[in-house]
């Protein structure tokens, strides 16, 4: 029969034991893979600035072909079944430092390449609006996801509408608040299926004072100021961090639109912050 005090000796072991482990996974960067687009790489370009000047562990890799639909996210899934078959450019930064860039792979084999905390999915700009789109293509990304990385939280990017310049919004029938209204309502019920948090990128912008100037005419794509904003959304809803605190700006932006910018996340983010970070 095991005595008082070894059963105490035994019980504070055990709690040393759970401690390390919680210490060492705080030193371990939080694993992130976007699935995406030109909408989800342009997020390399200023996250890891973010994280890090807040000191956050961050290791982020993106699965890119320009202008991707969940339709053809999917059917790339399909053919991975020729390992030869690797249409994405594959790139990732760890701690701020680019490991891998300009690689190339597929869903399935990025999938399995690491242990992944999170893997964030979107549609493609031109179809964000329509709720119909997201099924059945993303209904089966989500399955396979689940499949290959049970351990990976999956989360939606809310992409953001096209500047009102942009000829496609008056093929589409409306104009850009309205396409913000629909595709807002389309991540958000796609989102709401699975019990899915969502990165608000696109409502951010739309609290962003002078929002056309997160564009450079005649591009739909966010400039470097609108990739700035976009890091800071990631950052603040991934790790559920207050990013009016975030030191960094990069160097061509003012102090006051830094802050706006800032601003502009916490508002867009704070309303889906219910017990931290994803």
């Amino acid at each position: 029969m095991i005595s008082r005090m070894k059963k105490i000796t035994l019980l504070l072991a055990a709690m040393a034991a759970v401690t390390s482990v919680f210490a060492a996974s705080a030193e371990r960067p939080m694993k992130v893979l976007m699935i995406g687009n030109s909408f989800s790489i342009c997020n390399l370009k200023q996250m890891p600035h973010v994280a890090k000047s807040m000191g956050l562990k961050l290791d982020l890799a993106s699965l890119y072909i320009g202008g991707c639909s969940l339709e053809r996210h999917w059917n790339n899934v399909l053919a991975s079944t020729n390992a030869a078959f690797k249409p994405y450019r594959f790139d990732r930064t760890t701690d701020g430092v680019k490991v891998v860039v300009k690689g190339t792979a597929n869903i399935p084999d990025a999938l399995v390449l690491d242990k992944w905390d999170v893997v964030t999915i979107q549609q493609a700009s031109h179809f964000s609006w329509r709720p119909e789109t997201f099924h059945p293509f993303g209904d089966s990304l989500v399955a396979k996801i689940r499949e290959l990385a049970p351990q990976a939280k999956i989360v939606v990017q809310e992409t953001w509408s096209y500047p009102p310049w942009d000829k496609r919004l008056k093929k589409f029938g409306f104009d850009q608040s309205e396409m913000y209204a629909r595709l807002h309502r389309a991540y958000a019920a796609f989102a709401a299926k699975y019990g899915f948090e969502v990165i608000p990128v696109g409502t951010a912008a739309e609290f962003v004072p002078n929002r056309d100037a997160l564009f450079t005419k005649p591009d739909f794509h966010f400039n470097r100021n609108g990739e700035y904003l976009q890091g800071l959304a990631f950052t603040a809803r991934i790790f559920g961090v207050d990013v009016r605190k975030c030191q960094y700006r990069p160097s061509w932006m003012k102090s006051a639109r830094a802050d706006e910018m800032k601003a502009a996340v916490m508002k867009a983010v704070e309303p889906l912050e219910k017990d931290g970070g994803i």
